[in-house]
């Protein structure tokens, strides 16, 4: 026979640890609804990206800045990641590097540095329209010309949408429509392959020969020395290709060139 003490001790012990199982039961009830809570409130529009700032982009509308970092409706900040945000940026033709920071609780802020164009290139059976460049290749944007950039005529292929990039074979001129100074773009016909290799066609039908890509910034500076003081009456062009030794050449010599395709 159980001594009554005994009994009554495995009572008392049983309600203690149905006590104990109801408190964690509590417990946790209360802890996964305060979690649910808690994501209710992180996921609501309260805490959505409701600002977003976009930075050093003066080429891209931020409308498409946005729609492509996939910014639009306010989505949750605790479901965005910054570095997809970024690929996703930096996949629109104009943009070189995007840097994408969160501030709680409502700021994305998306800071864009953007290609920088150098030359555009004419789009073959589009009479008018050209493909801007950037040093790279990729091509930026079609369009119409603009006299603020050099026209290059490249040797292989011909330029894609924007987005894409021009063939490998075609960049080196790019590297001389990137170099070229700013005072002399406006007197550029077109920048093209020879004979002699790259060439500078200026307005007064000048040919500056500027053959491979190196030393590009010391031949033009040899370049604008010559256009500043020599007498090119009766010059057909000017052969940079040893960069600090320019030669004039007189009408009739010279390399064979592209018609001009400037337009």
């Amino acid at each position: 026979m159980t001594d009554p003490r005994i009994q009554a001790r495995r009572v008392v012990v049983a309600r203690q640890q149905g006590r104990h199982r109801r408190s964690r039961i509590l417990f946790g009830l209360i802890l996964a609804g305060l979690v649910a809570s808690g994501l209710a409130v992180v996921h609501s529009s309260l805490f959505g990206a409701r600002t977003v700032r976009i930075l050093g982009a003066p080429n891209i509308p931020s409308s498409t800045v946005i729609a492509a970092a996939g910014l639009r409706g306010d989505p949750p900040l605790v479901d965005l990641n910054p570095s997809s945000i970024a690929t996703r940026v930096e996949r629109l033709p104009w943009v070189l590097t995007a840097d994408v920071h969160i501030a709680w609780p409502s700021t994305v802020s998306i800071r864009v540095t953007e290609r920088i164009p150098v030359a555009q290139i004419l789009v073959p059976g589009s009479p008018g329209t050209y493909a801007s460049s950037d040093v790279s290749g990729r091509i930026l944007e079609v369009g119409p010309r603009s006299p603020s950039l050099p026209v290059v005529v490249p040797s292989v292929g011909q330029p894609g949408v924007p987005g894409s990039s021009l063939p490998v074979a075609d960049r080196s001129l790019l590297e001389v429509a990137g170099a070229l100074p700013e005072s002399m773009v406006g007197e550029t016909t077109e920048i093209a392959d020879s004979s002699l290799g790259a060439v500078v066609v200026l307005s007064d039908h000048i040919t500056a020969i500027v053959g491979g890509s190196g030393s590009l910034e010391q031949k033009f500076v040899s370049l604008a020395t010559v256009l500043a003081h020599g007498a090119l009456q009766g010059v057909a062009a000017i052969d940079l290709r040893v960069a600090d030794a320019p030669v004039l050449l007189p009408r009739g010599s010279g390399p064979s060139v592209p018609g001009n395709v400037a337009g």
